[in-house]
């Protein structure tokens, strides 16, 4: 277990423990309700962590509103960085989100060199870039046509031009 999350599975295992004393039900109780062992109960109810699964079994033993367990705002902050890779596939991905909907790049018919040329990007990604407007393609936010062995990439006509 991470020490990052140490603390608040300390916190949850309190609250649980809170409400099954004040039900007045032991471990036992709890473990016949939900189908878990006592164990699974006490180790939750020291902080030692458990399944989702089991985290929502206890809930509906003790009648507790999940989001209730969580009263205060944990620190949301990942445990290791981004890779570059994917923090250039998720910049990629933005500015094509950004040509895509928020630009008239597309009002005209556009090949993939065309996108790969206005993004600054590797010519070497023009498959990636192929797979990713085909993507878009499937969503039904951009249609294609084929001129040859090309396809041409562009919005699909708007409700207001049929």
């Amino acid at each position: 277990m991470s020490a990052t999350n140490k603390d608040v599975l300390i916190k949850i295992g309190d609250v649980f423990r809170q409400r099954r004393e004040a039900l007045s039900y032991s471990q036992n109780d709890v473990a016949d309700m939900t189908g878990l062992t006592i164990n699974t109960i006490l180790f939750l109810e020291k902080g030692r962590g458990t399944t989702l699964n089991n985290f929502l079994l206890i809930c509906r033993a003790l009648q507790i509103q999940p989001r209730d367990v969580f009263e205060n705002d944990i620190e949301l902050a990942p445990l290791f960085g981004l890779s570059p890779e994917s923090q250039k596939r998720i910049e990629k991905n933005q500015k094509l989100d950004h040509l895509v909907y928020d630009s008239d790049f597309f009002e005209t018919p556009r090949r993939v060199s065309d996108v790969i040329k206005e993004l600054g990007a590797d010519k070497a990604d023009s498959n990636k870039y192929s797979v990713y407007l085909t993507g878009y393609c499937k969503e039904g936010d951009l249609d294609y046509i084929k001129e040859g062995n090309y396809k041409k990439y562009l919005k699909p006509p708007s409700e207001s031009e049929f």
